[in-house]
């Protein structure tokens, strides 16, 4: 990228008041005490450092790139580093900028330089809140801004983008606010102007219009989103190279955490950054770069020995995490992948336990096989929160926290929502509710707004007003034609549709709960409505729905007599949990994008399923989508430290059915030596063995005595589903509760239980 050359007579180290700057909130070290300390010498610096470790710390200058392998201490390098500098090199603590991606990280990363005595003065953030902290400072050269900027959020874009749309005449649920926000969003991160058309891109007129007019709003209100504060300082850098050239002359040491996460503007400030001496480090790997769906450029880490001729390269190899087994298997994995740079990670901790691979007949057969695998551990003595199960995709929270609940082990939902709380299930829920018991109020002012009807909050108001004078319900306000004729205009027509919908579903109180599911989709044609509110990159809503759908399908299979009642109740009884003690540890649930950077003695990844993992779309909206997912992949076996289990499912029930299930091919790629075999105790779990050629099932009842190749003895407890689908659940004598597809069990009825 070409640079402004530095003009002569730029102005070098000016006035930088590190005074009034708000620090921002500590987070614990895991790894150094975090009290303030005196500074350490060179040699207490360098103390229970490996090799690699020593030498990317005494670096001498110049650009190094640290290929940081999962678990291989990369932040302890790196503020270790920032310590040897002061202390060795003599660098002053204003000379310092390290930058990482969260506030999390940032603070801890300030917590362990006090905690080595280094003092205070240099920058440690995040990129926006270090740009943020140049704006503060410099930002009347671009005109048109003060120093006193506010920063609007996601929410306060969104309602700026909405009153746009509107006042330009376009309809907000033809031209969505969050779509429009993040397609804005994207192009800034890209470093696209307002006006500009990109080849090959998405370039609607009326998008490109409301860019236009979202630019010109910030700056009449004085303000910048998020994405500006990265794209203004590259602004200011560009047009004013003698304000570049005061930040790059004070920054004598710029270092960089998790470099791979990077995108194209970040790239651009940093390269502004280090113009005049390239005494950059950056640290991370390849391997682990899994953003690409919001910006993210791995190419960024692949050509640093391009970008900084010269540069050094240190690779930390040695892992503290894990066994030898799971890194053996995750690098066979990501060895398939040619956007990388070749590591060798290596363990003290042994060989350890081989990794289970197990499949399960369906979603609920897979959730109960990991719980009853964590209670047996956690009877054996391990805390509840030394376990984590990831996933690709939220709509599997479902069986997992059912099957938790019922099994008593304690949860929590990390970096996301549970399930029964998702704004999509909730809102699904509220009509079921409505039909069930018209005088839920609060469940049909939720149904009222979804989906959009144009009914304000006045109206409402004025209808529950009438419904409070008479002593009826809201939604017997909304059947009454006294009360609608006290609404005028679009307002009215609207109730007096949602008046027949209420109706025609009450019909539906007494059925199935599927049927009645199906019944408020097709009525609100909430398909319709979902494509056209979710926000682009949402790959989980729709899926949600099904998921939904599929659950109340197995509770009718299996419930019958309970109907649409007995599922609100069974979800009323499940989702409760206010009987969770706070104190008590628990299991940990999250998507495996969420999973990055933590670390748990046993690991759960559940779904490891084509379509799922790799994912579909992901696959199908770019050439490299299967590297970013394997990326993925490998970044959740990385987590486990003692115990890694893989589990997919025959079948997966969804909204019209249940389709069949291919284990993923990442599963293909780990080799055999590494995976328990059947019967082999060292195993997390015992395994469902999946035969597509086995014989015709036998005819079972209800008490039957059978015996199963793999779990032994058993009996027959309850009989779902017809052909195929056919399953049973039996309590084996030796391995507990399993459900089974009898298609493919090879089960021998030894005979009992038929009358």
């Amino acid at each position: 990228m070409p640079l402004p050359p530095r003009p002569r007579g730029a102005p070098a180290r000016s006035l930088f008041p590190e005074s009034g700057q708000p620090a921002p909130p500590a987070v614990a070290s895991q790894t150094e005490a975090s009290a303030p300390s005196a500074p350490r010498g060179p040699a207490q610096l360098l103390e229970g450092l490996n090799a690699e470790q020593r030498e990317a710390v005494e670096h001498d200058g110049g650009p190094l790139l640290i290929l940081a392998g999962a678990g291989s201490g990369k932040t302890r390098v790196i503020t270790r580093r920032i310590a040897w500098l002061m202390a060795v090199r003599g660098a002053h603590p204003s000379d310092m900028l390290a930058i990482t991606f969260t506030n999390k990280a940032a603070g801890e990363m300030r917590e362990r330089c006090a905690a080595l005595g280094v003092p205070a003065g240099a920058w440690i953030g995040t990129f926006h809140a270090t740009c943020a902290r140049i704006l503060r400072r410099d930002i009347e050269h671009l005109g048109g801004y003060t120093r006193d900027f506010t920063i609007f959020d996601t929410d306060d874009r969104g309602k700026l983008i909405r009153d746009l749309i509107k006042n330009s005449g376009y309809d907000t649920t033809a031209y969505k606010p969050a779509e429009v926000g993040a397609w804005i969003s994207g192009r800034k991160n890209r470093g696209v102007a307002p006006g500009a058309i990109e080849e090959g891109s998405f370039s609607d007129e009326v998008f490109l219009r409301v860019h236009k007019e979202y630019e010109a709003a910030l700056a009449r209100n004085n303000a910048l989103d998020f994405d500006d504060l990265l794209g203004k300082v590259i602004e200011l850098f560009d047009q004013h190279p003698g304000v570049r050239d005061m930040y790059a002359d004070r920054f004598r040491h710029v270092l960089v955490d998790e470099y791979q996460d990077t995108n194209g503007v970040q790239y651009r400030l940093l390269r502004h950054l280090t113009v005049f001496r390239q005494d950059i480090a950056v640290c991370g790997d390849p391997d682990q770069s899994i953003y690409g769906w919001r910006g993210a450029d791995v190419r960024n880490i692949l050509r640093f020995e391009a970008d900084f001729p010269g540069a050094r390269v240190v690779k930390l190899e040695r892992n503290y995490r894990s066994s030898q087994n799971i890194l053996d298997a995750a690098q066979a994995v990501i060895r398939n992948n040619t956007q990388r740079k070749e590591k060798a990670l290596f363990s003290d901790k042994g060989p350890g336990e081989k990794l289970s691979v197990l499949q399960c007949a369906d979603e609920d057969d897979e959730a109960r096989e990991i719980a009853l695998s964590i209670r047996a551990l956690a009877d054996a003595g391990r805390r509840h929160d030394e376990f984590a199960i990831f996933y690709r995709a939220n709509f599997l929270q479902r069986a997992l926290e059912r099957a938790l609940r019922l099994s008593s082990i304690p949860y929590q939902i990390v970096a996301g929502t549970e399930f029964y709380q998702r704004r999509e299930i909730k809102d699904l829920i509220a009509y079921l509710r409505v039909i069930v018991n018209p005088s839920d109020d609060e469940a049909c002012v939720r149904s009222l707004g979804v989906p959009t009807r144009g009914i304000g909050d006045k109206t409402i108001d004025e209808l529950r007003q009438w419904a409070l004078d008479r002593r009826v319900s809201l939604s017997r306000a909304i059947r009454s034609e006294e009360a609608r004729a006290r609404v005028r205009g679009r307002a009215r027509a609207a109730l007096e549709a949602f008046a027949g919908a209420l109706e025609r579903l009450a019909l539906h109180a007494d059925g199935p709960a599927a049927v009645a599911l199906e019944a408020v989709l097709e009525e609100t044609r909430y398909w319709d409505w979902l494509a056209r509110s979710a926000e682009r990159d949402d790959v989980d809503r729709e899926a949600n729905v099904q998921e939904l759908l599929g659950h109340a399908s197995t509770y009718d299979e299996q419930m019958p007599e309970g109907k649409l009642r007995g599922f609100l109740q069974d979800i009323a009884l499940v989702s409760d949990s206010d009987g969770l003690d706070e104190r008590v540890p628990k299991v940990a649930l999250m998507t495996m994008h969420a999973a990055k950077g933590l670390e748990f003695p046993f690991v759960y990844i559940a779904g490891v399923e084509e379509d799922l993992l790799p994912h579909k779309r992901a696959l199908s909206e770019s050439e490299l989508g299967l590297e970013e997912e394997r990326r993925l992949f490998y970044v959740g076996l990385t987590r486990a430290q003692e115990r890694l289990v893989l589990t997919h499912a025959a079948t997966r029930r969804q909204y019209d059915g249940e389709i069949w299930c291919r284990p993923s091919r990442f599963l293909d790629e780990i080799p055999r030596a590494l995976l328990a075999s059947e019967g082999d105790d060292t195993g997390a779990l015992g395994e469902y063995i999946f035969e597509p050629e086995a014989s015709r099932a036998p005819e079972l009842a209800l008490g039957d005595a059978v015996e199963h190749d793999y779990f032994g003895r058993g009996k027959v407890e309850l009989l779902a589903g017809t052909g195929t689908n056919a399953r049973a659940t039996i309590w084996f004598d030796r391995h507990g509760r399993k459900q089974l597809m009898l298609a493919y069990a090879k089960l021998k009825r030894l005979g009992g239980g038929r009358r």
